[in-house]
């Protein structure tokens, strides 16, 4: 019989896996709002960042006068808003833990949440790689990285870590990367089928509505209970379709691997994998095997696999700690 999520918990247990022959080791993903919060989202300044996919796909979101020399490069879920009072939460639980050296938050370029285009869509679809849309932005993103950041950070959850997966790979200066951290991206483990995917997205969106009612952070309760943000401009259906049949199909870890190639010497590059998530089977068997495997191709770099225990997919909704917490235990020293 499955388990119930813990849907309330504030600090959820995890098993953390890395390669090496290392043990795997206990951690918690704390999900109690940081007392800087308020603050930063007081202080926020979202630029949009003009590409061929539209002039809302992309933004450059400060959180201070003075620039940070901190940038994480952030994908979120499907068809997210990031001008959204929930996603402006959920960055500024990034910038905060994240500073520069001198004591400034990190700025956040956040990644389209959708292909927008047929001509990219298709191409994904064609191709089981995202690497068509991460192609497709490499000209803006690598400008405003070049201006922006001596130091890059990237966060993706869901249909934002498929993409994500993908970034190194396409940067000019990958050696900037600091970290890669990427949240159940969908059929990670195995293709879902595209029947299989609806399904789960249906049994998520349930998971959903229980996590925004018992979120123990009551700001953004409030914040995903309402409708606000800019307005988007409408994605066509059929794109929207083959996104999601595309996110159905394998091709993660083969789009992974190519940014493994790009990345420094003991780069940390850290799997999340909420324990009960029907988008992928995060066994801890199937986790550990997985980062034995990537730590046995690419034994240069500090790869991990973290199972967050009772959680299903949807377990960040109404947490925007649950991203910070993705960078602390992505930079958190493991060795013995």
């Amino acid at each position: 019989m499955r388990r119930s999520p813990n849907y309330a918990a504030e600090r959820i247990p995890c098993t953390i896996f890395s390669g090496n022959n290392r043990e795997p080791t206990s951690g918690v993903v704390d999900r109690t709002p940081s007392r800087e919060r308020a603050e930063l989202v007081e202080n926020i300044r979202q630029h949009s960042i003009p590409s061929s996919l539209g002039n809302t796909a992309m933004f450059l979101v400060e959180f201070s006068d003075k620039s940070s020399g901190n940038v994480v490069v952030y994908g979120t879920g499907f068809m997210g808003n990031p001008t959204t009072t929930a996603a402006r939460l959920e960055m500024a639980e990034i910038a905060e833990v994240w500073r520069d050296e001198q004591g400034n938050p990190a700025s956040v370029l956040t990644l389209p949440t959708s292909s927008m285009r047929e001509s990219v869509a298709d191409k994904i679809l064609e191709t089981g790689s995202f690497s068509a849309l991460a192609e497709e932005i490499a000209p803006e993103l690598n400008r405003y990285l070049t201006c922006y950041s001596d130091r890059v950070g990237i966060v993706g959850h869901s249909f934002g870590s498929r993409l994500a997966a993908n970034i190194p790979s396409v940067l000019d200066n990958p050696d900037k990367t600091e970290f890669v951290a990427t949240d159940d991206a969908p059929s990670r483990q195995r293709p879902l089928g595209v029947f299989g995917i609806v399904v789960a997205q249906l049994a998520e969106t349930i998971d959903l509505s229980r996590y925004i009612k018992h979120s123990p952070d009551p700001e953004a309760q409030k914040a995903w209970q309402k409708n606000d943000g800019e307005k988007m401009p409408a994605v066509p259906l059929l794109v929207q379709l083959r996104d999601v049949t595309a996110m159905s199909r394998g091709g993660f870890v083969e789009d992974l691997k190519k940014s493994l190639n790009k990345l420094q010497p003991g780069t940390p590059v850290t799997l999340f994998a909420p324990e009960l998530s029907r988008m992928n089977d995060n066994s801890s068997k199937n986790i550990r095997e997985l980062i034995t495997s990537l730590s046995q191709e690419f034994p240069g770099l500090d790869i991990r696999g973290v199972l967050v225990e009772d959680s299903t997919h949807n377990v960040s909704v109404a947490s925007p700690a649950y991203f910070g917490q993705m960078i602390e235990l992505s930079r958190s020293n493991l060795q013995p």
